[in-house]
């Protein structure tokens, strides 16, 4: 059985699929299982476009990662509530506070 068809006798059934296989990521570009590249203007569902493979990403995500990955919201956090603060005390109307 091979990817696509795994992934159709698994998913939801709520989206289409698209008949070529992602197979790795780097930046906005993603490039599938026959080495075409495609720029990624997806942005996934409910999360942040922050590109793919990035070091200092996938760096941050390793270190947090060896902490906790995922907490409900019903449970308070020590970094979601420094983020929260982080962008709640921003004073700059672009909401660019802290970014470099």
């Amino acid at each position: 059985m091979n990817i696509i068809d795994i992934e159709a006798k698994h998913n939801s059934g709520l989206f289409t699929k698209q008949p070529f296989v992602i197979v790795r990521g780097q930046g906005a570009s993603l490039w599938d299982s026959d080495g075409n590249e495609y720029i990624d203007c997806s942005s996934g569902h409910g999360v942040a476009n922050l590109g793919h493979a990035h070091p200092k990403v996938a760096a941050a995500i390793a270190e947090q990662a060896t902490k906790l990955i995922t907490l409900f919201e019903t449970f308070p956090n020590d970094q979601r509530a420094a983020l929260m603060g982080n962008r709640t005390d921003c004073d700059d109307p672009t909401g660019r506070c802290g970014v470099q």
